[in-house]
């Protein structure tokens, strides 16, 4: 049994235990920080996006009430609510003159349609100034003016130089 040689003296081999996941190697480091830069990229934008188009969605709520009232009354507030909610979007030096056909002109190419100067903007004007105990539309034309208010206040888009 002296003999360093022999058989008998063999161990098994020693494998070593599993590697650990923490701490990761330094590139991993890295890799952290990058994804949550990035997290914190999207969070800030999606906040931007959400605060620039909250007017949207408050705009959306007063027009659905609007709707279910169907008051003559509340629905002379509609040409007033598209007014407010471009108000909201745009500078004030833009917006604020603009009446008749310049202002039907500025709701259409903002929502890329021609609903406004092809007949809507007639009617909101009616709904603007007629007597307050008369309702000056037909249930038609109210779902008509109801329908082109909504679209606009969904499609229109902002340039972004004016956010």
């Amino acid at each position: 049994m002296g003999d360093s040689a022999s058989l008998q003296n063999l161990h098994d081999i020693v494998v070593p235990g599993p590697v650990a996941w923490w701490p990761p190697a330094p590139g991993w480091y890295a890799v952290f920080a990058l994804a949550a830069a990035m997290l914190l990229l999207l969070a800030w934008r999606g906040f931007r996006h959400w605060r620039r188009n909250r007017y949207r969605g408050e705009a959306l709520r007063e027009l659905a009430q609007i709707c279910r009232s169907n008051r003559a009354g509340d629905l002379r507030e509609t040409p007033i609510l598209l007014k407010r909610a471009a108000l909201s979007a745009w500078p004030r030096e833009q917006v604020a003159g603009l009446v008749g056909m310049d202002w039907y002109r500025f709701l259409d190419d903002s929502a890329s349609t021609d609903r406004f100067c092809s007949g809507v903007g007639g009617l909101l004007d009616r709904l603007a100034y007629a007597p307050a105990d008369v309702l000056p539309l037909s249930e038609q034309e109210t779902a008509v003016v109801l329908e082109a208010a909504q679209n606009w206040l969904r499609q229109h888009r902002v340039p972004p130089e004016n956010h």
